[in-house]
């Protein structure tokens, strides 16, 4: 277990933080318009408006500018770090949330790195505090692509924390995202543990032979559990040929370490992995 750097995710520190970036570039919004209109209405103080002020708006831009670039660095390289050096990742994620002023979509990816790396720790409820701040501020540039993987590991985290009410809300954002193939499975394996959590069995097994093709397509494990899930919901719905068809398909991909587990119905698999791809540069 890496250790941990950082102090537990507080939302009013978060949103201190996403203030104070918002003021620095509202400052250099507002320096550049005082320069022009300094030029336009104020001819006699040409001199401040032509050298000084322009200095000053310069200078908070490239602050902002270099803080920004500084943690666009780090995320590029983050995933590969998770991976590898778990508590070179924590440090390396806690210098990251420290650099300020930086640009919304800077810090916001950071956030999203962070919630992965706890979801990878599962550290569930952290992770679900994290997605559901995220997922309330606008998502733009950058981070708008961070969204459907924002609202699967919310919807796995509350699962994990059996938070039902907090799972169907984000799986029904998902049903209005649009996902890639990788994502579709997440999903898909995500909503047949919320069924069965809630006792919709009719629902899990609403065109079964589909998804069990579509499970083929997961890893193996995952593929394994989806086998295990749909097989407990035909035993529990009554079922019998149909469970004991699922079981036997089950047996054949969980091997004799997995099966016990999925057997006393342990779906808990983490599907919902970090995801390191989506927004490392601006676009």
């Amino acid at each position: 277990m890496p250790k941990d750097l950082i102090t537990p995710f507080d939302p009013e520190r978060f949103a201190k933080q996403i203030a104070l970036d918002d003021m620095m570039r509202g400052l250099l919004i507002a320096g550049v318009i005082s320069a022009v209109l300094a030029t336009v209405l104020l001819p006699g103080m040409a001199i401040v408006s032509g050298l000084i002020a322009p200095a000053v708006v310069l200078g908070l831009w490239l602050w902002l500018s270099v803080s920004t670039a500084r943690v666009a660095r780090s995320l590029t390289t983050f995933g590969e770090l998770m991976a590898a050096q778990p508590d070179q990742a924590e440090d390396a994620m806690r210098q990251m949330l420290s650099v300020k002023p930086v640009m919304r979509w800077a810090r916001l990816l950071s956030y999203h790195r962070l919630a992965g790396m706890r979801h990878l720790q599962r550290r569930f409820t952290e992770t679900a505090a994290i997605c559901l701040c995220l997922l309330s501020q606008p998502l733009k540039g950058p981070a708008a692509a961070t969204r459907p993987h924002l609202l699967l590991m919310l919807a796995e985290a509350q699962l994990e924390v059996g938070n039902l009410p907090g799972a169907y809300h984000a799986l029904a954002h998902l049903q209005q995202t649009r996902l890639g193939l990788a994502q579709s499975l997440q999903r898909l394996a995500i909503q047949t543990r919320y069924e069965l959590a809630v006792g919709a069995y009719d629902h899990a097994l609403h065109r079964a032979r589909a998804k069990v093709e579509l499970a083929e397509l997961m890893p193996a494990k995952h593929c394994a559990a989806m086998h295990a899930m749909l097989a407990t919901a035909a035993q529990r719905a009554g079922q019998t040929r149909q469970s004991d068809w699922l079981w036997e398909r089950t047996r054949l991909l969980a091997g004799p370490d997995l099966m016990p587990q999925l057997e006393q119905g342990g779906f808990s698999m983490a599907v919902v992995e970090p995801d390191t791809d989506n927004g490392d540069e601006p676009a």
